[in-house]
């Protein structure tokens, strides 16, 4: 099973911290999902996917490498989000399939919203990296070795 990641998990060094080790080019096709668009979870520095018919993210479809990579990846992602599988297309010919991926989007609450409301914002990698990877690293190195929910 494959996942598409289109926020902090693009980040080498976030991913490297939730799997334990740093996993290797082959592993990573560039893609794109579309139905989508990124947008900062309310209240929080990561993005949640919220549906939008003509929206279309640019992210990462990763091939776990180790057996354990499954779990530490919902670990991290914990009880705010639920895995989907979606269709997702290759870059740079985004014409061709690349397959279903496992999306990580907001889990619905009992009440029927969303457990993780989106902001108005829209959730921009280089934004982040400049803005909050530093403190979001050390919350991640401050939960230990195994990955819990976002910070």
């Amino acid at each position: 099973m494959s996942y598409f990641f289109y926020g902090t998990l693009c980040d080498p060094d976030v991913l490297r911290l939730v799997l334990g080790y740093r996993p290797s080019r082959r592993q990573f096709t560039p893609a794109i999902l579309t139905g989508f668009r990124r947008k900062i979870a309310k209240g929080r520095r990561y993005p949640v996917l919220v549906p939008a018919p003509a929206g279309c993210i640019r992210g990462l479809v990763f091939q776990p490498g180790r057996p354990r990579d499954h779990e530490r990846l919902a670990a991290y992602e914990g009880p705010d989000y639920a895995a989907r599988r979606l269709p997702v297309r290759r870059l740079p010919d985004h014409e061709q399939a690349a397959g279903r991926a496992c999306v990580f989007v907001a889990a619905r609450s009992p009440r029927g919203g969303s457990c993780l409301p989106a902001d108005f914002a829209d959730w921009h990698p280089q934004q982040w990296q400049r803005r909050d990877k530093r403190r979001f690293l050390q919350s991640l190195l401050t939960q230990g070795p195994v990955p819990c929910a976002h910070p």
